[in-house]
This record gives C-alpha cells, sequence and structure tokens, in this order.
C-alpha cells in the first residue's frame, strides 16, 4: 500500500522483447522520499532494465507495461519527449559506464557547472564555486582533474565525475547503475556516504548493484532480482546476514574471501620493464620512477593501488601502447596479437556499429583452433551464440565484459593485461571467469597481470601481486601526485 511519502511507485513492471520474451516480470516498488532501496542480482538479470524502464531510456526494440508513478506523475503516459524534460530536473539516471554520463568534448568542471546554472540559476562565479564543491567532495582535484576531458581520467575518476554530476542535480531520484565499479575500497565508501547524504536531504536512491559489500554499506532495502523475477526482499542488513532463498546463500557464500587459493608453476619470462619512467599529460609528469617487474608464463599476477594511481596506465607502457619516457620494455614474443588488453571500459573495445560477433571474429586467424575454442568459450562465461548478432548496446556491461575475455583468449595470447575483467560480475558469475582465466593459464602457458580492487580477490587469484603505493602519502588519493614505487606486496582489502 502506497503513502503519501511515496516519491516512486513501480506497480507490476514488465519488460518484453519483440520476440515476447519476458525479461522483467511484475516488478514492485514503493520508494519513500529519503528513501534507499538496492537492486541486487547477476549479470544479465534484468537490474539496469528495470533502472532504465523508470527512465524511460528503454531500447525501442523492448516493450513495457504496468505503472510508473513519480511524485505523483504517471510517467508511462508521458511521450518520449515529455519523459525528457523529467531528466535531472525529476531524476537522474547514471548509466554504468560512467564514460556515457560525460560529455567527450568538454572539460569535467565545464559540465558540471552547467547543473548549477540551468537549475539554480547560478552566475558563472557561484557555478564554478559549487562545481569545486563538488568534485571535492568525490576526492577530485578542481585544479587537476577539472580541466581534463573525460578521456583523460581513469575508469575510477570518471566513476566519481558521473557521481558528482548526480550531486549537482536537482533531482529527487538518483537511479545509479553499478555506482563504484573500477573503485577501490576507499572510494567505495566515499560513494555510499555521499549517497546516503543525499537520501538525509530527502532524495530517494534506487542503486542497482552486484556488489554485496556496497549494498552492505547503503543499508536500505533490497530486491535480489533473477531471471527478471524477484526472488528476496527485505531490509539490506537482513536479507545479506540471513538469506532465506538458496539463491541469495549462493550469492553470499560466493564472495571471493570464500575461494581456494590459485597455485602456479611459472616457466620462461614473458615480459620485462627495466628501469623505466612513466610520464603522463602534455608536461610529460613524472607518475612512476625507476620501476621493474617482469611476468612469466603460467602465473596470474596481481596488480593493485587506488583509483586513478596509474594501473591503466603501466599496462599501456607494458602493452606499447604508451611509451616510457625512460627504460626499456621487453616482449619474449615477436607476434604482437599475442600481447592482449581486457579495457577497463570493455564498451569501448566495441564498434558500436557492428555485432559483436564480427569484432570477435576479428580475433580468429586461419588455423581451426580459434573457431573451434569459440562456441566452448562462449558456454564457458554463460553466453548463448546468439549475442554475436547483437550490437554492444543491445547486451549489459557484465555481458560485453565476458565477451572482452573470450575474445583475448581466442587470438592465443602469450600475456594477458586484464584491467578490472570482472568489476561488472556478480560474484557467482565472476568466480566462474576467474576460474576459467586461471585454467587457461595453467592449461596454455599464458601470463596474466590482473587489475582488481578486490584484495580478496587478487589473494585467491595469485601467488604474489604488486602495489602502486604513493611517494607523498599526504596527497589525496585521486588527486594526480607523483607515484614512484612499484612493490611486491599484499593487496590491501
Amino acid at each position: 500500500m502506497s503513502t503519501l511519502s511515496d516519491l516512486l511507485l513501480v506497480d507490476q513492471l514488465s519488460v518484453t522483447d519483440r520476440k515476447g520474451r519476458a525479461l522483467i516480470v511484475n516488478f514492485n516498488l514503493h520508494l519513500a522520499a529519503g528513501a534507499i532501496h538496492v537492486i541486487l542480482g547477476e549479470s544479465g538479470a534484468g537490474k539496469s532494465i528495470v533502472c532504465a524502464a523508470i527512465a524511460g531510456t528503454l531500447p525501442e526494440e523492448l516493450n513495457a507495461s504496468g505503472s510508473i508513478v513519480l511524485d505523483g506523475l504517471e510517467l508511462t503516459r508521458l511521450t518520449r519527449i515529455q519523459r525528457r524534460a523529467t531528466w535531472s530536473r525529476d531524476l537522474f539516471l547514471l548509466p554504468q559506464e560512467p564514460w556515457n554520463a560525460l560529455a567527450q568534448t568538454r572539460s569535467l568542471e565545464r559540465q558540471l557547472a552547467d547543473m548549477p546554472r540551468l537549475f539554480d540559476g547560478a552566475d558563472r562565479r557561484r557555478a564554478g564555486l559549487m562545481t569545486r564543491g563538488f568534485l571535492q567532495r568525490l576526492g577530485l582535484s578542481p585544479v587537476s582533474d577539472g580541466s581534463k576531458l573525460p578521456c583523460e581520467i581513469s575508469g575510477g575518476m570518471a566513476q566519481r565525475a558521473s557521481i558528482a554530476t548526480a550531486l549537482a542535480s536537482p533531482a529527487r531520484l538518483i537511479l545509479v547503475d553499478e555506482p563504484t565499479k573500477g573503485l577501490d575500497a576507499v572510494r567505495r565508501q566515499e560513494i555510499s556516504d555521499a549517497l546516503r547524504v543525499l537520501a538525509s536531504e530527502g532524495r530517494s536512491i534506487l542503486a542497482v548493484t552486484h556488489d554485496l559489500s556496497f549494498a552492505r554499506m547503503l543499508g536500505g532495502t533490497l530486491s535480489v532480482l533473477r531471471d527478471g523475477g524477484v526472488v528476496e526482499s527485505g531490509a539490506t542488513a537482513g536479507v545479506l546476514r540471513e538469506p532465506r532463498s538458496a539463491y541469495m546463500r549462493n550469492l553470499v557464500d560466493a564472495e571471493p574471501s570464500h575461494w581456494p587459493r590459485r597455485r602456479y608453476a611459472p616457466s620462461k619470462t614473458i615480459l620485462e620493464l627495466d628501469r623505466a619512467t612513466i610520464s603522463v599529460g602534455d608536461d610529460r609528469r613524472p607518475l612512476m620512477t625507476n620501476v621493474s617487474l617482469s611476468v612469466r608464463a603460467g602465473e596470474i599476477v596481481g596488480l593493485c593501488g587506488p583509483s586513478g594511481c596509474g594501473k591503466t596506465t603501466l599496462g599501456n607502457v607494458l602493452l606499447k601502447l604508451h611509451p616510457p619516457a625512460a627504460g626499456s620494455v621487453t616482449w619474449f614474443m615477436s607476434e604482437r596479437r599475442r600481447y592482449q588488453k581486457i579495457y577497463q571500459n570493455p564498451g569501448a573495445a566495441f564498434a558500436p556499429w557492428r555485432t559483436i560477433g564480427a569484432t570477435v571474429c576479428d580475433a580468429l586467424d586461419d588455423t581451426n583452433d580459434p573457431k573451434r575454442l569459440l562456441p566452448r568459450l562462449l558456454q564457458s562465461v554463460g553466453l548463448a551464440m546468439t549475442i554475436l548478432d547483437r550490437r554492444p548496446h543491445q547486451v549489459s556491461g557484465g555481458e560485453i565484459q565476458r565477451i572482452s575475455l573470450v575474445r583475448a583468449l581466442l587470438c592465443s595470447p602469450a600475456f594477458i593485461f586484464a584491467d578490472e575483467p570482472t568489476s561488472q560480475l556478480d560474484v557467482l558469475t565472476q568466480r566462474k571467469i576467474m576460474d576459467l582465466l586461471a585454467d587457461f593459464v595453467i592449461d596454455r602457458n599464458i601470463a596474466v597481470l590482473l587489475v582488481s580492487h578486490d584484495g580478496d580477490l587478487i589473494d585467491r587469484m595469485t601467488e604474489r601481486s604488486i602495489a602502486i603505493s604513493p611517494a607523498d602519502n599526504s596527497s589525496p588519493m585521486g588527486v594526480a601526485a607523483l607515484w614512484q614505487s612499484v612493490r611486491r606486496t599484499t593487496c590491501p582489502r
């Protein structure tokens, strides 16, 4: 039963595709002003579809039925143009890929300043002051980060910048789709704190996540989604502490802290970085100095460090996509295609106008082995062959992340730089994917440098790890600073 305090009422929401296949079945939600609700579930369960249906951003090939009432306004009766008019003003949707929420040709500070100017009537000076406050609140520097374009920042920094746009919005309903993807534990806590502050100010938060630890941080209430239907709901703390359904119990038991530890027998060196200086920006500012490391066939090596510290840049140097300012990178295999990357933003590696199958087939060579391997790999990651007929925007972030792994493995790699390869996956799928990767490492004698913010995952999947630590510990995380040491250590949790 609804109450006068309800801001959002979703009643019997169902979504089908053109063939009539049900993607969401009778989803219900009553969200009071200032309340937090979490939708939890595995990749492909339909979490993002619920958000898109509420926001009015469903693809044209999907049809929604049921009732969605926001602050007394029945959204399903509005035209597409009328629903667009509610965006940012009445509801704010942060998509799963943070780059999709940011204008690619404008600096972070300029586009964030649009919010107070458009909705608060702030002049340029006041809008600038407010924007700098929003950036600082999310651990971003107004000076060094605010002037950057989205393509010049890390995935974690893009995630925080997109959250800052929500802070600047006057919308009473904030929809956030996987807001902690690619963030370390400190940043996840900061995002959680920021969202709970918004709730304390009377805004309602609907958060989609597969991250159980983030759900615990947020609190509020919880719906567990599986195959488009709710299998369990209740207070977040209670559901996660004492799950009633077998499915939810499996999710809790599948967290990386419960995994067995992997063991390896590494052999020949595949890649070596010797006394390198890594610089970034037009001014060639040093990011790391005197860096040396090697990766051998038959092992997974962990790479960790706070968001924005330079893990992706280091990987690009190892793959010869970004030259070091000093020192050398040595490959011990001659073929470039054997050195592969799984991108932190996997959608960026797929042309939006081509089918996924066309992009994946680029990885196939003339031998029969990759062609035979493709169906087996898709089955191993829980995907059907029909996904190859879709385009990137027609699949979930978790599905495109799994496709990225399949594509890399089809190249007969000697080395893979895996940049947060499971950040968009639920714990059940994450376990399956990491087991597949480890089996490939052992059976095919390949090397993997694995980037992750999950200390438990690094602990279970690697026997050695490398942590990037700041030269100046007084510098706030996320602010551009001199990072100069790489040390073998256990990654922080």
